[in-house]
């Protein structure tokens, strides 16, 4: 038998555990908000304009071309991020709560970059064909998830652009690849 010192340390550590897992429960996607849908889709354009600005920087030595081609990339993403945060602000004011996709259901995990210490333009190509992918059918199922008919209108928007990046991407390639910009990263 527990004294009642013991006893209230273990409901301690029960309650504290408990909570603690609680913290770290993601929510379904059909749960969140408008407010939340944006400031997770802000969170998701800022995200993948940094990975696509990392791999331009590791790869501008070795892989120029394909690194130019990421680095445009980067920068449309911050412009979809500027649009996503101006529209966010005129709606709900200045603070953007911190979402992330591992807070979400069904988002897929990803490995950061650092981990890839050798960086080759097909896998990375791959890459930016499976982001740009996930990030359409974000703002297709987040057009279902919100109400007001600027934000529905802005997400159609943003799902149709991410649908034109992976044809525009695969376009830029092939237009490297027979001019021969590509051919010294084939090898």
């Amino acid at each position: 038998m527990l004294g009642d010192g013991r006893r209230l340390s273990l409901c301690g550590l029960v309650v504290s555990t408990i909570f603690r897992y609680r913290l770290n429960v993601s929510r379904s996607f059909s749960d969140l908000s408008e407010r939340e849908v944006l400031a997770l889709a802000i969170s998701l354009e800022e995200e993948d304009s940094r990975i696509y600005r990392d791999y331009a920087e590791r790869m501008k030595e070795k892989y120029p071309e394909t690194a130019s081609i990421l680095q445009s990339m980067h920068e449309v993403e911050l412009s979809h991020n500027r649009r996503l945060i101006e529209v966010f602000q005129g709606r709900f004011g200045d603070h953007i709560p911190y979402f992330r996709r591992q807070d979400v259901k069904g988002f897929i995990k990803r490995k950061p970059i650092w981990l890839n210490i050798h960086l080759k333009p097909k896998r990375v190509r791959q890459d930016v064909m499976a982001m740009e992918a996930e990030s359409r059918r974000f703002y297709q199922q987040a057009v279902d998830q919100v109400k007001s008919p600027e934000v529905r209108v802005l997400l159609q928007e943003l799902a149709a652009v991410e649908e034109d990046h992976q044809d525009i991407f695969v376009e830029e390639v092939k237009k490297k690849k027979k001019s021969g910009a590509l051919a010294k990263e084939e090898e």
